[in-house]
């Protein structure tokens, strides 16, 4: 019989019992004959303890190898959206060589005081209220400066822009602005749109989005586009909360940031 294939336990009983007969056996004079037999269950309580202690090892082993190869979850916080990356492709850049890169950018779109609705690459209603854009920046370190977002129809006209100095911290940075472009039917709403980020006058990101016949209500309630807003862009539209304006103070808004570029 191989000692090695021994169960554990069984070592641990015979180990004792050993030590017991030899006890016994020194008592009543057998010195040589008990002081063999203790030898024997001194050698059966350490392979007990070394079965023991490979045992612990092994376990240490599968909980480590268990928590290193499991696979890990993209957090919400770590994604990088394709359409993002496109963007920063269509601005002319490399995504892999620069440090202030977007990493999530499109529209929240409003109707009927509903919560707005967020649109990545989906296209827009046409009978929607305002488009009110959005970016994230992802930083190496904190930073200042001025990010400008602009709208532009598919005539090439500027029919939004917003410009305004922010404080950065290291990591993401969601941005909006505080203002929303109202829609009406001045505007061609079909063809390519584009919105395009700017910091410090470098051009980060060229976003190309469209329009559509609106969806029937009962789809609509069914089928939300690219999304519900998150819980990080409602606490970024609860910072820049817009006042009750009316559409013609909207329009004069835009028509003044208008001139202004111009």
């Amino acid at each position: 019989m191989d000692l090695n294939d021994l169960n554990p336990r069984v070592s641990q009983a015979i180990g004792i019992g050993l030590l017991i007969f030899g006890l016994i056996a020194l008592s009543n004079g057998g010195s040589l004959g008990g002081l063999l037999l203790i030898a024997a269950g001194f050698y059966f309580l350490r392979e007990y303890r070394k079965a023991q202690q490979e045992a612990e090892v092994g376990s240490a082993y599968e909980y480590d190898r268990r928590h290193y190869e499991a696979p890990v979850r993209r957090q919400p916080e770590t994604q990088i959206y394709t359409h993002a990356l496109k963007a920063v492709a269509n601005a002319g850049l490399d995504p892999e060589a620069i440090s202030v890169l977007p990493v999530d950018i499109g529209l929240l779109v409003y109707k009927d005081h509903e919560e707005p609705i967020v649109h990545r690459t989906q296209a827009i209603d046409r009978d929607v209220d305002f488009v009110q854009p959005y970016v994230q920046l992802r930083l190496p370190q904190k930073a200042t400066g001025l990010v400008r977002f602009e709208i532009i129809d598919r005539d090439g006209e500027y029919v939004f822009i917003y410009e305004d100095h922010h404080d950065f911290k290291r990591g993401r940075n969601l941005l909006t602005p505080t203002t929303r472009l109202p829609i009406h039917d001045a505007y061609p709403l079909d063809g390519e749109w584009e919105l395009r980020i700017s910091a410090d006058g470098v051009l980060l990101a060229v976003h190309q989005f469209g329009w559509q016949e609106p969806a029937d209500d009962t789809i609509r309630r069914h089928m939300r586009e690219d999304g519900e807003i998150n819980n990080e862009l409602r606490a970024a539209l609860a910072e820049n909360r817009l006042p009750e304006l009316s559409l013609d103070e909207l329009l004069a808004m835009q028509e003044e940031d208008a001139e202004a570029y111009r």
